[in-house]
């Protein structure tokens, strides 16, 4: 028996190896789904062969992508469409019920909360009539070795203590804050629907400069070789000096439409990949001159921020059936960074409702899978 045992136990642990490993199947192969129940808006961060995301039903997972089980799940007051922040043996996350929370990454236990002051706001979705704010998403919380910083709704930007959860400052602006600011050189930079982008001082936060556009900003600000990139519903994009706030380059984005994805870097920081709104298209950018390399078409409205690995980029986009519209559908493309030819791609399923399903939030790559928030209810999981 004990023989039988441990052949049984070196067959188990082949499988596994095989089963993790990228070589041993094709690219874009369907492997499975795990359910959620509630549209899963929020994005997915992973570390060490665990997944961590958030679902409009309120839950944070922590999930095993090998053993294919959840470790442990969190439930908050409300929908939680952030993305997890893992910061050592924590994690952080914001929730529609109005706080901010640090839990154990191993545990899930709560290490502490913190009011920001938005737990009443109604979001104004997505629709066919005005008013045109379309608010779905939520700013999302980073930190450094002493802070936490997120925004709120109630038109704050928030510091908190990493230890103890307590406000160390918060700063002021004229309207909501939905978009995760992003930190360099002692500044983090934070957008606003005011229209403005501010670059706070992050240890005391005072503001340094600000840049007005002349459009509500849910696209975050990010960093790319040394230049500050943003996007606007004004339906323009902007590379500013992080320095002072001079603009370097702004671009019209081709379709003339609102700016919602945000930027992500290449491995060469000469380019950066980022989606548009009703232009259905995704972008390589040269990060100094805003000019663009290739453009793709993707099925829908790309609102999410594109992930990319060595290969590929990855970008989500949702639908909608409104006649009299511009047409949209769902979608989720992998596409070759040098080339822009999608390599695989899937159209999520039909959900009820205005936006007609699709993948909002940025997936995670882990462990050679490419793990899918879907707004269907699943995260689909697929070989990288």
């Amino acid at each position: 028996m004990a023989l039988q045992r441990k052949i049984a136990a070196l067959v188990w642990a082949l499988f596994m190896t095989l089963s993790s490993t990228p070589v041993f199947a094709k690219s874009g192969q369907y492997l499975y789904s795990f359910q959620t129940g509630s549209e899963n808006w929020g994005s997915i961060s992973a570390k060490n062969h665990i997944a961590y995301f958030g679902s409009d039903n309120g839950n944070l997972y922590a999930f095993d992508v090998d053993q294919v089980k959840v470790r442990w799940t969190y439930l908050t007051g409300a929908k939680v469409r952030s993305k997890p922040f893992i910061d050592n043996h924590r994690i952080f996350i914001t929730s529609d019920d109005g706080f901010l929370y640090a839990l154990n990454r191993w545990s899930g236990k709560l290490l502490w909360k913190a009011s920001l002051n938005d737990g009443g706001h109604q979001r104004i979705l997505p629709a066919n009539h005005a008013p045109w704010e379309f608010d779905y998403t939520k700013s999302s919380p980073i930190a450094d070795s002493r802070f936490v910083y997120v925004g709120s709704a109630d038109g704050y930007f928030y510091a908190f203590s990493k230890r103890s959860g307590e406000m160390r400052w918060r700063f002021k602006t004229q309207g909501m804050i939905r978009a995760t600011a992003t930190l360099y050189q002692g500044k983090v930079f934070v957008a606003s629907w005011d229209g403005h982008v501010y670059a706070l001082d992050k240890h005391s936060g005072k503001l340094i400069w600000q840049y007005q556009t002349q459009g509500a900003i849910p696209s975050s600000p990010v960093i790319v070789d040394d230049i500050l990139v943003v996007g606007s519903r004004d339906t323009y994009l902007y590379g500013l000096a992080p320095y002072n706030g001079q603009i370097i380059w702004q671009k019209a984005l081709p379709g003339g439409s609102w700016v919602e994805s945000s930027a992500v870097a290449d491995s060469d920081d000469g380019y950066f990949y980022i989606g548009s709104s009703d232009a259905k298209l995704l972008f390589k950018m040269k990060t100094q001159t805003g000019d663009i390399v290739w453009q793709v078409a993707t099925p829908g409205w790309s609102w999410g921020q594109p992930v990319v690995d060595e290969n590929r980029v990855y970008i989500g986009s949702t639908g909608h059936d409104e006649p009299g519209w511009f047409m949209t559908q769902r979608g989720f493309m992998a596409v070759d960074k040098e080339s822009g030819e999608t390599a695989w791609d899937y159209q999520p399923s039909m959900i009820s409702g205005f936006v007609h399903g699709g993948v909002y939030a940025s997936p995670a790559v882990s462990a050679g899978k490419v793990l899918i928030p879907d707004l269907d209810g699943y995260i689909h999981v697929y070989r990288q």
